[in-house]
């Protein structure tokens, strides 16, 4: 199936389904090695969207949304066996994912909101090396972001960070743990819990006011 404003290089021995009502604007998908699945659902819109898989036994899920996804790279061109699921409703301004060394995986829940900027990383892609042990420390983790979470302009997580339901990360932070309060802002460099007890809306605040 062909699509307008996709462009799609597939090896054999590679699983791609699209959603027949998917919309593509401006868009790349490709794919070397064997036995690597990509499930993109149908979104308002595509814009922009990049996908680079080299290697084998890599996953990609892209669940339905009912928002525009807009400038969303994911680039896996080292390792194997990674897995990456994108929740329900995720909408996006620009985010960046590279995972490049091997089975880890990246989680975003249902009905995030991603700004722009936006750059997860699961591994360094280069070794720290102890030098009384001689083995790299600096393992790839797993990187995993909750429902319901919005992520505000230029934030960074880094390998095994973690964020629960319900949160708030705010503009420039850099995330490099795991936390597990829900209802909270997140923010900082290095990120910590910056306020309790919040949620958030996507309308503006003197509409959502409004209807109090």
């Amino acid at each position: 199936m062909e699509f307008k404003g996709l462009d799609i290089k597939v090896d054999e021995g590679n699983d791609l389904k699209l959603d027949p009502e998917c919309n593509f604007n401006l868009s790349r998908i490709y794919i070397q090695g064997t036995n690597n699945s990509i499930i993109i659902h149908k979104a308002l819109v595509y814009q922009n969207l990049f996908i680079n898989f080299k290697g084998n036994n890599k996953k990609l899920v892209i669940k339905p949304s009912k928002k525009n996804i807009s400038n969303l790279k994911v680039v896996s061109i080292r390792g194997e066996n990674q897995n990456i699921t994108i929740g329900e409703d995720f909408s996006c301004g620009g985010c960046e994912i590279q995972m490049n060394d091997g089975d880890e995986s990246l989680s975003i829940g249902n009905d995030c909101l991603f700004s722009w900027g936006i750059k997860i990383r699961t591994s360094d892609g280069h070794s720290v090396v102890d030098l009384e042990t001689g083995k790299a420390i600096n393992i790839p983790q797993d990187v995993n972001i909750g429902n319901h979470v919005w992520v505000g302009e230029d934030v960074k997580f880094l390998k095994g960070s973690s964020i629960p339901n319900n949160c708030v990360v705010g503009s420039y932070a850099i995330v490099t743990k795991k936390f597990t309060d829900q209802h909270t802002v997140i923010a900082g460099f290095p990120a910590k819990v910056v306020k309790i007890g919040v949620d958030w809306n996507r309308k503006m605040p003197y509409d959502f006011n409004k209807t109090l």
